[in-house]
């Protein structure tokens, strides 16, 4: 009675190898200078070069202004959802109650292409918080539709569209500058 028996684990079997990609190491990892970043040890081959759609490399930081123009323009996005959806559901309501067919799909007309674009700016919301390349295609694109629907409304006697277009304008003078440009990984 000197000697105590190991514990039973129920089994008399010993345990199944692991395989060699998640076996324990033996050595401890070699240390890696503070300087630089560690480099991982791959066994297979090098990764391809990046396509042209991929987002730039995890090294650049997102300048301050393409944030604030992403949460905008997920804050617009979300709003225009509602407020196009707002507008296509009472498009028929408007018809029945004016008695103008017409007018009813003229409403729904407008709240579908308001629709689209809300759509849009959460797309370009999305694609410039994750700086990818046609993110910034977009915000021109949309920048410029913004342009021109405020110039529409400020021939027609809309003083107020100016502030739009001037909005419009600097976003798209912002898009245009370099660093901003190398950011989304356009050259």
């Amino acid at each position: 009675m000197d000697q105590e028996d190991p514990p039973q684990t129920g089994s008399s079997q010993p345990p199944p190898p692991m395989p060699e990609s998640t076996a324990p190491s033996t050595a401890p990892p070699a240390p890696q200078p503070t300087s630089a970043p560690p480099v991982a040890q791959t066994t297979s081959a090098p990764p391809a070069p990046a396509s042209p759609t991929s987002a730039p490399a995890a090294t650049v930081k997102r300048p301050t202004g393409i944030t604030v123009l992403a949460i905008l323009a997920a804050i617009s996005g979300v709003f225009g959802i509602f407020g196009s959806l707002v507008v296509l559901m009472s498009g028929a309501a408007l018809g029945v109650a004016t008695g103008s067919a017409s007018l009813g799909a003229l409403a729904s007309v407008v709240g579908a292409l308001w629709l689209i674009s809300s759509i849009a700016f959460l797309l370009f919301a999305w694609g410039a918080w994750g700086l990818q390349p046609w993110a910034w295609t977009l915000g021109i694109i949309l920048a410029a539709v913004e342009i021109v629907i405020g110039a529409y409304w400020l021939f027609n006697g809309s003083s107020s569209s100016l502030v739009s277009i001037l909005i419009a304008g600097g976003i798209t003078y912002y898009l245009f500058q370099p660093q901003v440009k190398a950011a989304f990984g356009r050259t």
